[in-house]
């Protein structure tokens, strides 16, 4: 992950960003977010300290490795607009309901995946990060990906069919 860029900005999105920033996972120079409501964007960038784009292409530009933080209804038009430029990508899905086997339908075959329900304790360095188990990152890349999300909590492995009931605990 030399940049990561959030496409959203909201509780959860912020809560990773933070911690990242805060446990030193990443510099906030090498975070990038993008979000539609751009007062509340730059606002939450200067708070935080990462970086504001201004839109979703300049996002793909300029990260190597993106996570999905939208609300999932909004990932059909994302795709739709922005879904080749995904092409050699990583990808990191927070999004609930978009999980492996959704992304991979629908994008490009070199889009590496990785399903991730996380928890807003994540601020504070106690959340609790559920990977699921299939996933197509290079294996470095997921050993990179699972320590740096492990600074800010614990980080569990599961079985696709568990990951629903499996963030219902989490949330809880």
């Amino acid at each position: 992950m030399n940049k990561l860029g959030f496409i959203g900005m909201g509780n959860m999105a912020q809560a990773i960003a933070h911690g990242f920033i805060s446990q030193k996972v990443m510099d906030g120079s090498d975070i990038y977010a993008y979000a539609p409501h751009t007062d509340k964007l730059e606002a939450n960038a200067g708070r935080i300290g990462f970086n504001a784009a201004g839109s979703v292409r300049e996002l793909l530009n300029e990260c190597d490795t993106l996570v999905m933080a939208c609300k999932p209804y909004q990932i059909p038009q994302i795709i739709k607009d922005y879904g080749d430029d995904f092409a050699g990508k990583a990808l990191l899905s927070i999004a609930l309901g978009w999980d492996f086997v959704a992304y991979s339908k629908v994008m490009p075959d070199d889009t590496r995946i990785q399903f991730i329900m996380p928890n807003t304790p994540a601020r504070v360095g106690e959340g609790v990060f559920l990977f699921e188990a299939i996933y197509s990152l290079e294996e470095d890349e997921r050993m990179q990906v699972m320590d740096a999300f492990s600074r800010l909590g614990m980080v569990r492995e599961l079985p696709s069919h568990l990951m629903g009931i499996g963030g219902a605990i989490t949330g809880c």
